[in-house]
């Protein structure tokens, strides 16, 4: 067996790869590269920054199996692969835990003023700061999740059963039951109530700039905007447009369009809006079980059912 690693993966689930097969790591993912790389493999392992296409794909007469380390596929053309008989496995759970506690940190951090009191303690304004600082507490508030899946779940039991939040939510399709009081209302509904937004969706065609002027119009202007989902999701232009007109009280956002964000980012400029480098899974054990996809294309070689498909057959 050939198998390509397009993006880094730990040594041992690099190791684990060996075992089976003949592993070949890539310095750089673009899509020359992969084209190249899948020439003759019959494994491609993945991360966020590579871009497997139908073009990618093309060439790959011998690929069986395309393994995303991470929850979201967008950056992978499932159709594509299912239409040449290519199977795509990824970890949806690896870091519903990891993702959900930072979510509930940016909330701690942005309702409690942490980055803006650090900042002024450095600069010897303590009295000012201590002046300044009259904050919300979390208990009692209303949290709005779009995105009632895995990690969206977990979000909502913490700031529920840990915090006494009113829990509303949106979702694209039925869920099933949760162990604690919420109620599903329309988008426009939850924009309008929610004293926190946080987003929790996968990016496709009916979420990408979900977050746009329209959107943002329907918000409080006390409401918090938390998005740890996916950078596109959020038209960054209309939310620093909402921020800098005082029309939204702040946002904590971890997922950026591009990454990394270049000099023109509106965002780096927004009025309160917490910024960080697309780490809320980024825990130990939030990236040892990504690197768990190697056991699923491992299968898929062998002839196995993956324990994580894109699709069920």
């Amino acid at each position: 067996m050939n198998i390509v690693v397009g993006e880094a993966l730990s040594d041992d689930a690099v190791d684990r790869l060996r075992a089976v097969g003949d592993v070949r790591v890539l310095s750089s993912c673009d899509a020359d590269s992969l084209r190249a790389a899948v020439a003759d493999c019959d494994a491609l392992v993945v991360r966020s920054y590579a871009r497997v296409t139908a073009d990618v794909m093309a060439g790959g007469a011998r690929l069986r199996v395309i393994g995303r380390a991470g929850v979201g596929l967008d950056n992978i053309d499932v159709d594509a692969a299912k239409a040449r008989g290519v199977q795509v496995v990824h970890t949806p759970a690896a870091s519903t835990n990891a993702v959900a506690e930072y979510t509930v940190a940016l909330m701690l951090a942005m309702e409690r003023h942490l980055v803006l009191g650090d900042s002024m303690m450095r600069a010897g304004r303590f009295l000012d700061a201590r002046a300044t600082f009259v904050s919300r507490e979390l208990r009692g508030l209303t949290l709005g999740i779009v995105g009632m899946g895995r990690i969206g779940r977990a979000v909502g039991r913490i700031c529920h059963d840990g915090f006494g939040m009113r829990i509303l939510y949106n979702d694209a399709v039925e869920i099933d039951p949760v162990a604690y009081e919420v109620s599903c209302v329309t988008k426009a509904s939850l924009y309008a109530a929610a004293d926190v937004v946080t987003l929790h969706v996968p990016l496709t065609d009916a979420t990408r700039d979900m977050i746009g002027a329209s959107a943002l119009r329907c918000f409080k202007s006390t409401a918090t905007l938390i998005n740890t989902a996916r950078g596109r999701v959020v038209d960054a232009a209309a939310l620093a447009g909402a921020l800098g007109e005082g029309r939204l009280a702040g946002a904590a956002i971890d997922t950026h369009n591009p990454e990394p964000p270049g000099e023109a980012y509106p965002l780096l400029d927004a009025r309160n809006c917490l910024l960080s480098p697309h780490v809320g899974g980024r825990t130990a054990a939030g990236l040892a079980g990504m690197n768990d996809v190697v056991d699923d294309v491992i299968a898929v070689l062998r002839g196995e059912k993956p324990a994580f498909p894109a699709w069920s057959e």
